[in-house]
């Protein structure tokens, strides 16, 4: 099943991201992960732009994508997923920031024919925009890392 572009994801829906093993997102000796893991990189800033949509985050919905196939998708090696319920995802924005645009969207790779391309999703929100604090975004970030849990047996 391919969800339309965009479309919002339900809360009872859950995704995973691959996490670069580093200690700017795992740190060392620490549980689980910091905020840090779910900033938007440049290349996603850029490819937002390009298409004029929302920046997005890389999640992979855990029903239609495997991690296996989604690390064929990524050229870095050492990745751990992480699992996070979309109904985290919509209790983080309910918390912090209730008329923000938080949101877990479909953002299927459709012109990608490996297996689990349909899968793909974004998180959206995560973005600073320029008229706007940054601490609310490193919030939202960490508590995302906070409930997120390191998907076993991966």
């Amino acid at each position: 099943m391919c969800r339309p572009q965009g479309a919002e994801l339900l809360a009872e829906q859950s995704v995973f991201r691959l996490i670069r093993q580093t200690d700017r997102f795992i740190p060392a000796g620490k549980p689980g992960l910091n905020g840090a893991a779910f900033e938007p990189s440049s290349e996603d800033k850029a490819e937002a732009e390009k298409l004029h949509q929302p920046v997005r985050v890389s999640v992979w919905e855990t029903v239609l994508t495997t991690v296996v196939q989604a690390r064929a998708f990524r050229a870095v090696p050492d990745t751990i997923p992480y699992r996070l319920e979309v109904s985290d995802v919509i209790a983080t924005k309910q918390k912090l920031q209730p008329d923000g645009r938080l949101r877990v969207v479909a953002d299927p790779l459709l012109d990608d024919p490996k297996p689990g391309a349909h899968g793909h999703c974004g998180i959206e929100g995560l973005d600073r925009r320029a008229s706007e604090g940054g601490l609310i975004y490193k919030a939202l970030r960490d508590e995302l890392a906070l409930r997120a849990r390191r998907m076993i047996g991966s």
